[in-house]
C-alpha cells in the first residue's frame, strides 16, 4: 500500500453500525487529521440529511465531522434540481429525504388524484414507511412516463449485533422488475459521487484511497472512479466473498477493519 493524501469513508459497515463505532475508525480519522490527510465520508445513505449525519458522527465521538460529509441522497436531490428545476418529485423515501429535495427547489408531492399531472420523476430511496399504496404509486407514475431515479442500490443495510435490514436497492429491485425499468443510480456503485468528493477535497484518483464494504458497490465505485480500493470486513462482505472477486468487484485491499488498516497506513507513511 502507498501512501495516501485523501481517504474516502464509507459509513454503514466501515465507521459504525448503527449506533455501535467500528474498531479503529476513531484512531484512523484522529490519525489522517494529525497527519495532515484528507478525509471524507462518503456515504450511500438515504435516511438522513448530511447536517444530520455529522450530527450523530459528533454524538458517536467522531473527529471534527463537520463539513466533511457527502451524501447519496443529498447529491440525488442536486442531480433532479439540476435536471428538472422547480419540478414534481415523488420520493418513496423517508422525511429527511423530501427535505433535500424541497430545499433544492423541488417539490416533493403527488397523491395521484385524477386530476393531478404525473410527477416529474420518482426517487427511490430507504422507505421504513413502506406501503402497498406507496410502491404501487411510484410505479403507476413510472409508467406513467416520470423519470426513474433511485438513491443507491445497497441490498442491505449493517446494524448492531451482525443484523441487517432491507436496503433502498431491494424497494428499487422491485420497482424495476415491475416497471421493466432500470433506475438511474446516483450513489455507489455509480462513480459520479466519489468523482465529486475527489473535486471537493482537491485531489486526483492516484492520491486517493476509498475505503468500503461493499464489493458491489464501493469497491465497484473506486474501480469505476480511477481510485484505489479498500475493503474491510467489518460490514456487507465475508473474507471468503472477497477471496473469489474478480473484475471491478475485486479490492486492491482488504483488511479486517479499520484497525488494520490504519497500521498499514502509518507503516507506508513513515
Amino acid at each position: 500500500m502507498r501512501d495516501f493524501r485523501a481517504y474516502l469513508l464509507d459509513l454503514d459497515g466501515v465507521v459504525y453500525r448503527g449506533e455501535q463505532v467500528l474498531p479503529g475508525a476513531r484512531e484512523l480519522v484522529e490519525w489522517l487529521d494529525a497527519s495532515g490527510r484528507k478525509t471524507l465520508y462518503l456515504s450511500n445513505n438515504s435516511i438522513a440529511t448530511p447536517q444530520e449525519v455529522t450530527a450523530k458522527l459528533a454524538r458517536l465521538g467522531m473527529p471534527r465531522p463537520e463539513g466533511r460529509v457527502l451524501t447519496a441522497g443529498y447529491a440525488a436531490a442536486q442531480a433532479l434540481a439540476q435536471r428538472f428545476p422547480g419540478g414534481r418529485v415523488f420520493v418513496l423515501g423517508l422525511p429527511p429525504v423530501e427535505r433535500m429535495i424541497e430545499e433544492a427547489g423541488l417539490h416533493a408531492v403527488w397523491s395521484e388524484r385524477e386530476d393531478e399531472q404525473i410527477p416529474d420523476a420518482v426517487l427511490s430511496a430507504l422507505d421504513r414507511n413502506l406501503t402497498y399504496d406507496r410502491l404501487k404509486r411510484a410505479l403507476h407514475a413510472i409508467l406513467g412516463g416520470a423519470a426513474f431515479y433511485a438513491v443507491n442500490r445497497d441490498p442491505r443495510l449493517p446494524m448492531e449485533h451482525g443484523v441487517f435490514d432491507p436496503g433502498t436497492g431491494s424497494i428499487t429491485a422491485a420497482l424495476e422488475y415491475a416497471s421493466g425499468q432500470q433506475a438511474q443510480i446516483i450513489g455507489k456503485p455509480a462513480p459520479a459521487i466519489a468523482q465529486q468528493a475527489m473535486r471537493l477535497l482537491g485531489v486526483s484518483p492516484e492520491e486517493t484511497l476509498m475505503v468500503g464494504d461493499g464489493l458491489d458497490l464501493d469497491i465497484v465505485a473506486g474501480h469505476a472512479a480511477n481510485v484505489t480500493t479498500a475493503l474491510v470486513l467489518t460490514g456487507l462482505t465475508t473474507q471468503q466473498q472477497a477471496d473469489v472477486a474478480t473484475g471491478d468487484r475485486k479490492p486492491d485491499l482488504i483488511f479486517p477493519d479499520l484497525n488494520a488498516l490504519l497500521d498499514v497506513a502509518k507503516a507506508a507513511a513513515y
